[in-house]
């Protein structure tokens, strides 16, 4: 179980370090549910810990990878409270900045926009049936639309995988083009316009403004001191009782 969650890893770091975290922190959960020694608790604590500090610095994620687990056992209890938090903290930033970054490189298309870019993966695929190429090739070909028309059907279409789409499939129709035939190049160019249009009318995403402190009124002037008839501060001097 442990290899296989290695393989399947994402390949950006930073998301890479979320999954094993979470992997790590779901085994430590069900041993310390199915531990019945108290004191083997901060043995799974430290085990994870260990675990996070190492996938860290294989990762080259910063601030985490500094941590080191202190000499005495006796004082993981402290250590992983704090260390919990410190990896918290760190996962809801790497979300949040993913989460706009994938925003910024992907488009929200809309009903039409989405019915005219099926309608030219339709006509590509037209032009596939009738194009001279071998079953496999046209079966590879097919596969290759069938992923774009899901990636288009998604609520956010990204960037990268439409682009990853057409790089294959020009690799896949290579012999085409060289014979000078281009019978589908013109509905590729129409599906990027439609992407490209629709990026260029989507509105930025923008954090809402924090709101303005309320600032406080500047401290009152002191008044002086009223004075009795001599100049002298002191009240007592005027009072007859």
């Amino acid at each position: 179980m442990d290899e296989a969650i290695y393989d399947d890893l994402p390949d950006d770091h930073e998301l890479a370090f979320v999954a094993l975290v979470q992997y790590y922190k779901a085994k430590l959960d069900a041993a310390v549910e199915q531990s019945e020694q108290g004191n083997a608790i901060a043995y799974f604590q430290h085990r994870y810990c260990n675990e996070v500090i190492a996938a860290a610095r294989s990762l080259s994620i910063d601030y985490i990878k500094d941590h080191a687990l202190p000499d005495d056992e006796r004082m993981i209890w402290d250590f992983y409270s704090r260390f919990e938090t410190d990896v918290l903290n760190l996962i809801i930033q790497i979300r949040i900045n993913h989460s706009r970054r994938r925003k910024k490189y992907s488009v929200a298309l809309d009903g039409s926009a989405k019915q005219k870019i099926r309608h030219y993966i339709e006509q590509i695929r037209v032009a596939i049936e009738g194009a001279d190429l071998g079953p496999n090739k046209r079966d590879a070909l097919f596969k290759k639309l069938s992923e774009l028309t899901l990636e288009i059907d998604r609520d956010r279409t990204r960037f990268e995988i439409v682009a990853d789409s057409m790089r294959r499939f020009a690799r896949l129709s290579g012999d085409v083009e060289r014979e000078g035939a281009e019978p589908w190049w013109k509905w590729v160019k129409l599906i990027f316009g439609e992407i490209d249009d629709a990026k260029e009318n989507e509105p930025e995403a923008r954090l809402p403004s924090p709101e303005e402190r309320k600032r406080l009124d500047p401290p009152r002037k002191q008044l002086p001191a009223p004075q009795n008839d001599r100049g002298s501060g002191d009240l007592d001097d005027d009072i007859p009782f």
